[in-house]
């Protein structure tokens, strides 16, 4: 029912995959336990005429560590996972870090701010956003003169 769009892409995202390597590298050699942020997950959208669909895997979150906001304009998805300490143990290693996500979206259509539903199941966030009813496309029927 769906078709792909589009896969979001960043005709920069190797430069900054470098700079990012470079900051992990001296930011874990500076402070080892620091939370780190990084832009976010992959994200596939989807039109199907009505709405648009966005899926990402964002694993290890829980549904309570995710914000997503949506204007007319467009939709921001944000998340943060914290690694706590389980009670009565002391860390002695941590390779695992925490970390901050941001992603955001415009479209070339209005969304219907009220028309969103997301879902997060076994590691999958989905995000259905519905287009307002002014930007929905319409089909003319040509009359026979």
């Amino acid at each position: 029912m769906f078709t792909q769009l589009f896969r979001v892409a960043d005709p920069t995202q190797d430069l900054r995959h470098i700079q990012r390597q470079f900051d992990r590298l001296f930011s874990d050699w500076a402070n080892p336990m620091q939370q780190r942020r990084v832009a976010g997950p992959a994200f596939d959208v989807f039109d199907d005429g009505p709405s648009y669909r966005l899926v990402a895997d964002v694993p290890g979150l829980r549904a309570e560590e995710l914000e997503v906001e949506v204007t007319e304009d467009g939709l921001t998805v944000r998340g943060t996972r914290t690694l706590e300490v389980p009670e009565g143990f002391t860390a002695r290693r941590r390779e695992r870090k925490g970390l901050d996500l941001s992603r955001s979206f415009t479209f070339p259509t209005k969304l219907d701010a009220e028309n969103v539903e997301a879902t997060l199941a076994h590691g999958v966030l989905t995000i259905t956003l519905g287009k307002r009813a002014d930007a929905k496309p319409r089909t003319i029927t040509v009359q026979a003169a």
